[in-house]
């Protein structure tokens, strides 16, 4: 015997899993110290570790392959956007038209504003619409973290929860008939142009129907048992994610949608413990951290005035949208205001339409997926304070209540 038969190899091989752990713990605690000492979202001190300790950062963390992580963003993000489909009560759009007409000013106005800015810098205009398509989205994940986080509620809350789940669904399906177009530039035939996106998005609404009627039944069989019900649901949740990208379906599309499903089946919204319990909090944190490590602000090298001008064009674009409209919607112009700085934030939905659209078309990658890349970045660490702020300034969290 020797001793190396019992003894650690020198020096040590120290795997990334062992760097992901610890990245878990130091997140919780400098989340926790952000909310003691300076009241800031928790979502900050996530992000904010994973990308000081990631590829972008110090470099502690290696560059992970994508099939690694996007599991967990995928399930995580899943987790979320169930239960932002679960508070949205849609029949609100019939009763209030002028909500329905707000939300769809704020996204044709979001794209037109993006969209012209690219174009003026001499991007091509397909892919200028690729971009911005994805810029219409608000993110799932900071809103509903946030918004559980801050206990808020309200009219200004109810509101970026309806026009967050609608933002969701616009981007997706526009970003997939964009980028269909793209292929067909590229020289792609007219049938397998056409086809992927009518795939892509007629089966996931079928899932997502399936998965809407199952959750029905389950639910009539189980009664009350809540702690039962939710770690099934959690199950159900995690195969549906699963299964969608199986099938090269949009688990965005269908989790959203199946939440949305549920809701408007039922006459009043059903409480759920935050995330599903502690495992999908912990895939939750898991998530905002992974974002980090995937953070590239390589595009501000030679892109910072383009990346600038995006940020405040998207938000002049937001808030202009909701404003006009804002008292006949039934809202007065400082809850306007809130609510068109808390539709600002961008993370994991825009993150993974970049992902996809790079994986299609590699040159996007290194030209504009980069500048997209660094903007996504600083709207998802300054967007849980915009949308704190914007919530404690409507006057829909416990503090300003009191």
């Amino acid at each position: 015997m020797t001793w190396s038969d019992y003894l650690p190899a020198w020096p040590l091989q120290i795997s990334p899993a062992l760097w992901l752990a610890l990245t878990l713990v130091v997140a919780v605690l400098l989340g926790e110290a952000l909310v003691r000492h300076l009241r800031l979202p928790r979502i900050v001190g996530y992000i904010g570790i994973g990308a000081l300790l990631g590829p972008g950062g110090l470099g502690l963390i290696p560059q992970l392959p994508v099939d690694e992580w996007r599991l967990v963003v995928d399930l995580a993000l899943g987790i979320l956007l169930f239960e932002l489909g679960s508070k949205v009560n849609l029949r609100w759009l019939k009763a209030n038209p002028w909500l329905a007409g707000t939300s769809l000013l704020e996204a044709i106005t979001t794209f037109g504003a993006v969209f012209s800015v690219l174009v003026w810098f001499d991007v091509t205009s397909t892919a200028a619409a690729v971009v911005a398509t994805i810029a219409i989205a608000t993110s799932p994940a900071i809103i509903v973290r946030t918004v559980t986080e801050s206990r808020a509620q309200g009219q200004v809350t109810d509101r970026l929860l309806l026009m967050t789940a609608l933002n969701t669904i616009y981007a997706v399906i526009f970003h997939k008939l964009t980028v269909a177009v793209m292929h067909g530039q590229a020289g792609t035939s007219f049938v397998h142009t056409i086809f992927p996106p009518l795939y892509l998005l007629g089966g996931s609404a079928l899932l997502a129907w399936l998965f809407g009627v199952t959750f029905e039944r389950i639910h009539h069989h189980l009664g009350q048992h809540e702690e039962t019900f939710s770690f099934i649901l959690f199950g159900m949740i995690a195969f549906a994610t699963i299964m969608a990208s199986t099938l090269r379906l949009s688990p965005i599309l269908v989790l959203l949608a199946a939440g949305l499903i549920t809701r408007y089946q039922r006459k009043h919204t059903r409480t759920f413990p935050p995330h599903f319990g502690s495992a999908g909090a912990v895939l939750v944190v898991l998530m905002f951290i992974a974002n980090g490590l995937a953070a590239d602000l390589r595009g501000l090298q030679d892109g910072f005035l383009l990346v600038l001008l995006l940020i405040v064009v998207r938000i002049i674009a937001k808030l202009s949208a909701v404003l006009p409209l804002a008292t006949h919607s039934g809202i007065g112009w400082r809850q306007a205001i809130s609510l068109g700085i808390a539709l600002v934030p961008m993370s994991s939905v825009a993150l993974l339409l970049t992902l996809d659209t790079a994986i299609d078309f590699p040159e996007f990658a290194f030209g504009l997926g980069m500048v997209l890349m660094s903007w996504i970045v600083i709207l998802e660490l300054a967007g849980p304070i915009l949308v704190q702020v914007a919530l404690r300034r409507a006057g829909e969290t416990p503090e300003k209540k009191a």
